[in-house]
């Protein structure tokens, strides 16, 4: 069961998130991932992380969140070295619907016109542009990495909220800002001006938030 902890970072995020954030990610071509060494790398706790998503349309929005199921960080001496997770596409999460009507979003989400699970079940990041001294964790600003979504994979440059390390279990805990990306970088097409120009106001924004909080084990 998720802790006190990972509800209170829920918590924290979807007060800072009541407005569309302003920090919108740019999606560059892909490049070569920062390998990481495993003998210093944390698992990530899956109980403990999670990804928030956020989408919008005309008079409305919907959210949720994500499973974040697996991933390594190679941390050593407060400096991080390298990492990837994996985002469970076919675990999304309805928060602001219940019963049927939430059940019908998930199951739409899922499908081909959106992220296509039984094709794509899972979701990559993969650090990248990581200098081989490391980057220091106690100033670490921004993540930059590569964001596998479906059969596209783009690099963008994530803003970082908080990094703390828990003395208590030796894990560290990495939080982002609330960022947007454009979903038709990623071949997201439905309902998107980016590939349809008739559809009036029966559009969904192609811009959609997420944020996440990782922590290791």
């Amino acid at each position: 069961m998720p802790s006190l902890g990972l509800f209170t970072m829920l918590a924290a995020i979807a007060s800072c998130s009541g407005n569309k954030s302003n920090n919108t990610v740019k999606a560059a071509d892909s490049v070569a991932a920062t390998q990481i060494n495993v003998a210093m790398a944390y698992e990530v706790d899956s109980a403990e992380s999670v990804m928030t998503w956020k989408g919008f349309k005309p008079g409305g929005e919907r959210f949720g969140k994500l499973p974040i199921s697996s991933g390594k960080v190679s941390i050593t001496d407060g400096l991080l070295l390298g990492g990837h997770v994996e985002i469970k596409m076919d675990g999304i999460v309805v928060d602001d619907l219940e019963g049927e009507m939430a059940n019908k979003l998930k199951e739409h989400l899922q499908n081909e016109d959106f992220f296509d699970v039984e094709r794509y079940p899972v979701a990559r990041f993969e650090l990248t542009d990581i200098p081989e001294a490391g980057l220091p964790l106690g100033t670490l600003a921004e993540l930059k990495g590569n964001l596998t979504l479906k059969d596209v994979t783009k690099n963008v440059t994530i803003p970082i909220d908080l990094v703390n390390f828990n003395a208590s279990d030796s894990s560290w805990s990495i939080r982002s800002k609330v960022f947007r990306i454009n979903r038709a970088d990623w071949n997201v097409k439905y309902a998107s001006k980016s590939f349809f120009s008739n559809l009036g106001d029966k559009f969904i924004d192609d811009e959609m938030e997420l944020s996440f909080w990782l922590k290791t084990r």
